[in-house]
């Protein structure tokens, strides 16, 4: 599972914005930014082959808590931790 975990973040990293302008108050994105990444990630579990119920528990929680995912190593435990959430509730 960590293999689709890693691809679906390279997917969402090759499918993002090219540009983001960076301020003194961190990134500035639209709320629909996370929307898009939420749609993103969906569409990158289907392609790996996970579980339409997963993908769609996953993009339901990124719709949710996008804005709070952090970066770095905290983005990559929250994503698993989503994906391991919804993967045990089907």
């Amino acid at each position: 599972m960590t293999f689709l975990l890693r691809l679906l973040v390279l997917l969402v990293a090759l499918a993002g914005p090219t540009t983001l302008n960076a301020v003194d108050e961190g990134l500035n994105l639209h709320e629909d930014y996370y929307l898009g990444f939420s749609q993103g990630a969906y569409y990158g579990l289907m392609l790996a082959g996970v579980d339409y119920d997963v993908a769609w528990c996953v993009k339901g929680e990124l719709d949710f808590t996008g804005e709070n995912l952090g970066s770095g190593s905290d983005f990559q435990r929250n994503i698993e931790r989503i994906f391991e959430s919804c993967n045990d509730q089907q």
